[in-house]
Parts: structure tokens; sequence; C-alpha cells
């Protein structure tokens, strides 16, 4: 039966939204049952229900026992920004939670356009406002056209006054609810770091600054407490994600996509659905696992009075039997957002060296490198345009890139010649580096050509600072002497001027790509105004790295070298992955945190790869380096090989380094001999693995799976397997992956789950793990120990393997019987 939403009265509006209680009403009417399509919809008007089923009764959309399908709130989630750290406190000032259901019409045509439209009255009788309004739900069915894909629905709600209501205000925000089992774990909703199962967790869909340190101590609190150090909230939470992401898979196969871009918060059965939802720098969410004492009730608030989007169940299998739930759902969501263009091919071929300090040194380093043995396939060169100095702790500079986009002419006096050089001469690409904004280079002791920043600010090509009344640019700080404007790209003018000016100072010299950064810090408040009078601020912010990501993929399509470059992103929205062939999982701190570590670097991706962008990377020993007095965090030789042996050689579709934020304290892969080896040697364990990562991403373009695998893909019966964060994870279906997050162990403890499926949900029986390093088979299901030495991080083979396999692992046993001696150290 529905339980509506009854809010007593009180003097806080805010109180009133969050002392709601529950009260029954009563069922009247029999259930009538409707199909569209692949689909069966059950409606009980007396109940206000409204059910969703596939024709074999698997269900998709199931309306709560105690709680509304659809509400409607006031009061709009109040959003503060600080150099893209964006805290978000929700403000319900009160809600109608009564629906009825007033009568339901269906619209016969073909099984793929039939339409189902349920329309009601909100009963309650305070707020005054709900009887203002009425609603709808239309469920359309969408089935597609090939026989491999996946049957969906389409769905819109929306809130509309009552006649006789006209010109009345609508409502803030539309909810809608399901029903979810105890047993439904959940995944995807982009980049979600440090979190395994998602159930019990509430999930803002917002783009921002992921933090530093996401709820690792002290390095969260340090930077939450103080604003005047790097921001307010620099620290972040476990919630702070740089995508936009509004896609969700289930462990029961369902799965379900917003069409929009508007700010959303999804309430996974945390039990917490009548209770402010907050993410500041004062208050804050730290990992861990919520899905013990979760409830059963799914909410997702969209702001604004209409949502619209698809939803699904992954259904039998090719062969009429059982189907691998989680991979069957990804690939139905990736059908409707769209999948990643293909990586080039020498994009597996080995390592990408970021590197920083000019010609000269960059040269030395590949020959060094070449040297060692290392399959050296680029160097990506963020400083190409020129760095300034940062003051930092202990009297130690930060280099900071000086955005205005032409060669240094100190660092790269030649670059124009010097970069076909590197690929004549060594068989070595380069990438640059590109973002959203443009920098006011009057300040630059090196000196400039073009002032890219006074041509933006003189064309209108900025987000404008709408306090100003003149016109000017809004203007954002990056720490002290940054000053810039940020690319206002909901202007089509923008677009084109910013695509021409990529494509003429990136690509009339032969590079090989570029990480196009940031996308994630649109304002929203009233200093700042956007040129297009169709969208505002707020509703562009979550769109603003799709149409980031296109504008730089248009480019290099149009100039006809897509296909043999990489741009790589960290922003996203939930329709980007047809525009970016590589994501990268942003800013981790140089350590091995769960929180914002190379843990992290591990979470981030099955996420992603759960919301269909399966050819993810992050940077090989992290980013962020901290030196404060409540600790400092710096790279060791340990950190870097640990973490270049397993989640860069194994751990995403590209092995590429960063030098990090203060390189003067990190080891770098060109340290001395011993880094430069144990890289060369990472390298070449990345490159065999070639086939198969290309056989598993081929998988991707073909169904849409993901190339890292949670292993609970594998093991939906496995509570251990299920509730894995970062401890495991499966590249492709042979290979498990246990990284070595205690760096200077020699020895490592893991667990390795059970496998009771395959990738097309066949029961699976006599299979066994095979350590790649010593050829010992293990049973499924139980923690073992092996040796762990340099190098040799735990990776396990499925055993025996299936036809093919072989061959496509061929290389990566070659490599352990060639390399099996290799002694490294760290």
């Amino acid at each position: 039966m529905q339980h509506p939403l009854v809010c007593p009265s009180t003097t806080s509006s805010a109180a009133l939204a969050a002392a709601a209680v529950f009260v029954p009403i009563v069922a009247a009417n029999s259930v009538d049952t409707y199909s569209l399509g692949a689909f069966s919809v059950l409606v009980d008007q007396g109940a206000s229900s409204v059910d969703v089923y596939t024709q074999s009764g698997a269900e998709v959309w199931k309306t709560p026992s105690d709680y509304p399908l659809i509400s409607a709130s006031t009061g709009l989630t109040n959003f503060s920004d600080s150099s893209g750290n964006f805290e978000i406190t929700t403000n319900i000032t009160s809600r109608c939670t009564s629906p009825s259901i007033i009568s339901v019409t269906q619209t016969n045509g073909t099984a793929s356009s039939s339409a189902l439209t349920v329309s009601g009255a909100f009963t309650d009788e305070t707020p005054a406002q709900c009887a203002d309004w009425a609603w709808t739900l239309t469920l359309t069915a969408n089935t597609t056209t090939t026989t491999s894909s996946h049957p969906r629905l389409h769905f819109s709600a929306a809130i509309t006054n009552n006649d006789g209501a006209d010109g009345k205000q609508l409502p803030s925000n539309i909810h809608l609810a399901h029903h979810s089992p105890r047993n439904e774990s959940f995944y995807g909703l982009g980049e979600q770091t440090g979190l395994g199962n998602l159930r019990g967790w509430r999930i803002p869909v917002w783009t921002r600054e992921g933090g530093v340190g996401r709820g690792a101590q002290p390095v969260t609190s340090y930077l939450n407490d103080d604003g005047e150090i790097s921001g307010t909230f620099a620290g972040g939470s476990a919630l702070t994600s740089y995508t936009a992401v509004a896609s969700l898979v289930s462990s029961l196969g369902r799965w379900l996509v917003l069409e929009g871009s508007a700010f959303s918060l999804w309430d996974l059965a945390s039990n917490e659905t009548d209770v402010e939802f907050v993410d500041r720098a004062d208050d804050w969410p730290a990992v861990g696992d919520r899905s013990e004492g979760s409830g059963e009730v799914v909410e997702i608030l969209y702001e604004g009075a209409a949502v619209s989007g698809f939803v699904g169940v992954a259904g039998e299998g090719q062969d009429g039997g059982g189907s691998n739930k989680l991979l069957e759902a990804t690939g139905a969501l990736t059908e409707v957002t769209g999948r990643q263009p293909a990586l080039p091919d020498w994009a597996f071929d080995g390592a990408i060296l970021g590197i920083q300090g000019g010609q000269e040194k960059v040269e030395r380093i590949v020959r060094e490198a070449l040297a060692q043995d290392m399959p050296l396939v680029g160097v990506w060169l963020q400083d190409w345009s020129g760095t300034r100095l940062q003051a930092g702790a202990y009297n130690i500079s930060i280099s900071r890139l000086w955005w205005n986009w032409e060669p240094d002419a100190v660092l790269y006096p030649t670059w124009a010649d010097w970069v076909p050089h590197l690929q004549e001469e060594y068989g070595v690409r380069t990438l640059s580096y590109v973002n959203t904004f443009l920098a006011n280079v009057s300040a630059k002791s090196s000196g400039h050509n073009r002032s890219f920043y006074e041509e933006a600010a003189a064309g209108g090509r900025f987000v404008v600072n709408a306090t100003a009344g003149d016109g000017s640019p809004w203007r954002l700080t990056s720490g002290p002497g940054i000053d810039a404007g940020l690319l206002d790209l909901s202007n089509e003018t923008t677009v084109q001027w910013f695509k021409d000016l990529f494509k003429q100072q990136y690509y009339s010299v032969p590079i090989s790509g570029a990480m196009q950064d940031f996308g994630e810090y649109l304002d929203v408040d009233s200093t700042v105004s956007i040129s297009s009078g169709t969208v505002s601020p707020r509703l562009f912010h979550n769109a603003y790295p799709a149409a980031w990501a296109k504008l730089l993929r248009e480019a290099v399509e149009e100039l006809g070298v897509a296909d043999d470059t990489i741009g790589f992103h960290r922003s996203a929205s939930t329709f980007s992955s047809p525009h970016t062939n590589l994501f990268w999982v942003g800013d981790q701190n140089i350590d091995a945190t769960r929180e914002d570590g190379m843990r992290a670097a591990v979470s981030s991706a099955l996420h992603v790869g759960f919301s269909g962008f399966a050819q993810s990377h992050a940077d090989v020993g992290g980013y962020t380096n901290t030196l404060a007095t409540v600790g400092n965090i710096t790279r060791s030789a340990a950190l870097l090989g640990r973490w270049a042996e397993s989640v860069g050689a194994f751990g995403g579709a590209a092995f590429r380094t960063h030098e990090g934020n203060i390189p003067q304290v990190n080891a770098q892969t060109y340290t001395n001999a011993s880094t430069l080896a144990y890289h060369a040697y990472n390298a070449r364990l990345f490159a065999s693995v070639k086939p198969y990562r290309k056989a598993a991403l081929e998988e991707y373009r073909q169904r849409g799976w993901p190339l890292l695998r949670h292993p609970a893909v594998y093991a939906p019966e496995d509570s251990l397997a299920v509730a894995v964060v970062d401890e495991v994870f499966w590249l492709g279906e042979a290979v498990l992956v246990a990284p070595v997050y205690d760096i200077y162990s020699q020895r490592l403890p893991v667990y390795l789950p059970q496998i009771e499926i395959d990738s097309e949900g066949a029961a699976v029986d006599g299979v066994q793990y095979k350590h790649l390093w010593t050829g010992e088979l293990f049973e499924p299901g139980k923690t073992v120990v092996v040796d762990a030495p340099w190098g040799k991080p735990g990776v396990f083979v499925r055993w025996p393997l299936k036809d093919g396999e072989q061959e496509l692992l061929q290389g990566l046993f070659d490599f352990v019987k060639k390399e099996n001696g290799t002694v490294l150290t760290a």
C-alpha cells in the first residue's frame, strides 16, 4: 500500500521537511496491467503505485510499499564555490508527498512506439501549493533495432500547474522513488572514489574538484578546517567527484540513465531521505560501507519540475539461459549514453612519460629510458606552454603552468621542429596539455607571442562577471598569481573560436594528443553570466564537461587525426563518452590511501567503467604533494614502483606517469638507475598484455563491458566479493589483480573471490586461480598469502583458460618466463 509522507506543522520549514512521518492510506481499486513492448506496467489506482516488469517477470521499477512514487518539493539546493570546490547543502522547505492517480491513458502503436501516461494530483492538506500541482508519468517502449541490443523503457515525469493555478510557482525539485531489495548492490554514477557498493549512500551528481584527501587524515581536516590554505573545502570528501554522470547499474541487472544536466541527488536506500544532505567543509562524509542497515527505498531528487531518462533490466542470455547481470546492465546503459572511440594502437605498446623541464632534459631522459629497454611510446609535456612558481611550505616552490596555449620560448624554443624530431629519431610521440582557461600573461617573464586571454576578453569569449555590468570576464584564481578567465562554452561562437585556436596552436605541429583538463569550475551564483539565452549557468554546469570534450574531439576529427591521437579528460557528463577516447581518474594523493591515493585510482576506475567509460587510466605515481606541519605527502621509489606494476600495468587502458605538483620532492622514473630499471620493467609488463587488453576493449566496443571489473561481476553471491572496494579487480575475464598497497611488504595476503559465473552468465565449476609468477594453483573463496617482491604484484589467472585466451595472454606468459629472474630495488 501507498504510505504518503505527512509533514506536521512547525515554525521552521526546514524542520518540517526533516520531521516527516509516514501514514498509510488504503488501496481501493484492482490492479490494471498494460503491455508496453517488452514490458508490463501494473497500475494500482487506489495505492497510487506504478510497477514495471519485463514480460518474463523481472522487476524494473516498483513503487515502494511505504513511500510515494512521485513527489515534489520547494527549496533550491545551495552551492558555494571556492576555486571549483563546491559545498552542497539541500534546502527543502516544503514537500508534497501524497500522490493520487486520476487517469491512465495508453497510446497504441507499434510495440516500439506505444506509450502509457499516468496522471494524478497531490492530496496533501499542507503545504497549500500541493493543491495547485498535477503530475504525469509517461512510459514509452523504446526497443532498438539490432538483435544484440537491450529493450529499454523511456520515462518522463513532470509537475505542472492545475487548471486555475496557471502562473503559480512550480516546485524546485521532482522526486522519483522505487523499491530496492536489501541484497541489491549499486555501482557507477561516474567516478566514485574510495567506495565499493554504493548501497546506503546518498550520491550528489555535480562536477567539482575532487579535493585533496577526500577523507584521508590528517590532510583532509587540515585543508577543510582552514580555507586560507588552499580555499574552502579544498580537502573534499568521500563524495567530491570530477564527474557529473547520472547513470547507475545494479547487481540485479537494473540500470537507469537520466537525460538532463540539472543537479540530482541519488539516495540509494540510505534511510535518510528526510534528512538534509550536507557535503561541506564543516560537515563532510568519510568513506565506508553503508550497505548494512540500509533501507528499501531508492529515491532520485532532480532539480526542476520535470525529469526524463531510460530504465531497463538485463534479461535472459543469448542462449536463453541466464546473463551476467552487471555486464549486461552496463552494456545496455552504454547503448543510451554511447561508448568511447577506440584508442590508437600505439597506446598499448608502452609507457608515456610525464616530464617537465624543457627540450634538453626531455631528450636526455628519452635516451636513458630507451637504453634501459623501456618500450617508450610517448612523452607527455604539460609544461609546453611555460611554468611559473608559487610559494610553498619549507621555501619549496610549486610549479604551475601558464595557461596561454603556445610553446614557451625558453623551455621549448624549437617546438615545431623538435616534436617531429623526437618521433623520427627515437620513435617517441609528444602529448601536450590544454584546459578550459586562458590566463593573463602580462607578467610572464619568458614573454609571449599572443595573449589569448586578451583576445578572448575582447571577443566576449569568457564567462562574464554579472555584477560588474561592463561585460568583463568572471575571473578566477588557482593559487597566488594565477588570474584567468573561463571559456563560455554555451556560446557556439566561442566554441568555434577555440576549436580553430586548438587546431592551429596544437596540431599545426604533429603532436599525438593532450591532457584536456578541468571542466568543473563554472560557478552558479549571481556573479556569473553566460551568453546562451536558453540555459542558465546552474543548468549548464553539469553539461560543461561534455561540451568541452565534444569541442576537442570534433577538432581532431575535422583534422583527420582522431584515430591516431589521445585526448584524456578527468571531468565528464552523462553523455561524454563518445567524445573522449581516454578517461583519466583525476588527481590522487601521492600515497596508497583508499580515500585519495593509489587505492582510490582502482575504485574510481571500477565505477567509471560501470558508467560507460571503459578506457580509463590514472597518473602512475599520483599527483598531489602536500608539505605541511601535519605531515608531508611525497613520493618514494617504492610507491612509484608498486603503483606502476599493478594499477599502471594492469589497471587501465594506458600507462602514463606524472611528476607530481612538486616534482623535486618526488622519486621519478628517471631519478636514478634503479627507478629507471623498475619503470622500464613495468612498461614491458604493460606492453606484454596488449593483445588481451585490446580484446577486452573490443568487447567494450561491441557490448559495452568495462575493461576493469569488480569481483561482484563474477561472484554475485559471494558477500566478500561484493564488499570489495579496491583490494582486487579483474582485468577482463581471465586476470585477477591484487595490488601491493602495503608498499614495502614482500608478502601479500589476498582473498580470492569465488568464480560463480562467466561473462555470459553461465555457471562456472571446477576453476582455480593460477598464480602468475609461480604457477601455483589456489581454490576460489580462500584467503592466501603469496610472495610479492618488487615487480611482482598479486596477479592470478583463472584456470583453465577458455579457448583463445591462451593466445591473447601468451605475451604476458612470455614476459614472466623471460623476466622472472629480474631483480628490482626500490
